[in-house]
């Protein structure tokens, strides 16, 4: 049995022994069934845009990277795109895109969202139509609620880290943690299914900093994590940075497995970076008490421009579903999948 203090937590983080892997693994395995059960839940993710405002030191679509082709998709594909989701009984999905809080692209992304709301809805009367995750960046309140208005019930915005200093290390000056911390804030108060997580194997990052971090999920008492490995991008300043102390794979093993421990009906994602890194990332993440995935179903001519990281690996959704089936789990299909936790905190 995992002792969740303090200590024993940042001993696991830091330790290089496969034994303690393998004991949080099977005791996070046994919670995640006990509390959310065997189903994994789909989020079907459309890179709409990569486009970006921000010049993250991490990430491949930054601002400030001029050799990446840079795509919008239409409204008409990504409406299409969500149907065919829909049809297929991937009953969520999550519209995704570098960060942009112009007024338009706001307008016109509430458009979407109203749309596909409501086409889902006409397209099966029994149900609650598409469940619609967004994750755009920071935003004012204002426009926050003029997406919550037009439909959209969850959103993901990671912090990468909640250590202020680290997270200086990793943005420009012009981006705060502040104002990260206001955005959380300010979606749980409007209603949102609220997401949050941090990136694992960071150079400068210690197993103390990832000790704090689990205790700021737990602090600000959110619905849904997604985390995963640092992987580098060679046209990110970052990259250059060698001194990384922790392995990303099984660190983010780790970070699953105690997230999952410690906050027992939350869902949490099985990244697309954690199978990009490990061909055992999907099975691995789910037994670590993972239960969403995200299928990606952004268009192929335009997906290796959404270029956050080196190998992204995109696996077709069929090829998700039979790989959770061989896992030993069940492809929750037709229904929204919503983290427990949520419907606990609003009760």
């Amino acid at each position: 049995m995992i002792q969740l203090s303090a200590r024993n937590i940042i001993n696991v983080l830091a330790t290089d022994s496969p034994h303690c892997l393998q004991d949080l693994i099977q005791t996070a395995e046994k919670c995640r069934k006990k509390n959310v059960g065997d189903k994994v839940y789909l989020r079907g993710l459309i890179e709409f845009s990569n486009f970006c405002g921000c010049n993250c030191l991490y990430c491949g679509i930054r601002k400030d990277n001029h050799n990446l082709q840079r795509y919008r998709l239409d409204k008409k594909n990504i409406i299409q795109m969500a149907m065919l989701a829909f049809e297929k009984g991937y009953h969520s999905i999550c519209l995704q895109s570098g960060e942009s809080n112009n007024t338009a692209d706001i307008d016109l992304l509430a458009e979407i969202v109203a749309e596909i709301k409501r086409l889902s809805m006409e397209r099966d009367e029994n149900s609650r139509g598409l469940g619609i995750t967004l994750s755009v960046g920071e935003l004012s309140y204002q426009q926050y609620k003029k997406l919550w208005d037009a439909g959209a019930h969850r959103y993901l915005l990671r912090i990468e880290s909640s250590d202020p200093t680290l997270f200086k290390r990793i943005h420009p000056p012009a981006q705060h943690l502040e104002s990260r911390l206001e955005c959380l804030r300010a979606l749980k108060d409007i209603g949102y299914q609220t997401g949050t997580g941090v990136m694992i194997g960071l150079p400068g990052q210690t197993a103390e900093h990832l000790y704090q971090d689990l205790v700021f999920f737990q602090d600000e008492d959110v619905d849904m994590l997604g985390m995963g490995p640092y992987i580098p991008h060679h046209a990110a300043p970052l990259s250059k940075v060698l001194d990384t102390q922790l392995d990303p794979y099984t660190t983010t093993l780790k970070m699953l497995a105690l997230s999952r421990l410690l906050m027992h009906d939350i869902n949490i994602v099985a990244s697309t970076a954690l199978q990009s890194i490990n061909p055992d990332g999907l099975k691995m993440g789910l037994r670590a008490g993972a239960n969403i995935v995200m299928p990606v179903l952004t268009p192929e001519d335009t997906r290796d421009y959404y270029y956050l990281y080196e190998n992204k690996n995109y696996k077709r959704a069929e090829t998700l579903i039979e790989e959770i089936t061989a896992c030993g789990f069940t492809p929750g299909l037709w229904q929204w999948g919503d983290p427990l936790h949520y419907k606990n905190r609003r009760n």
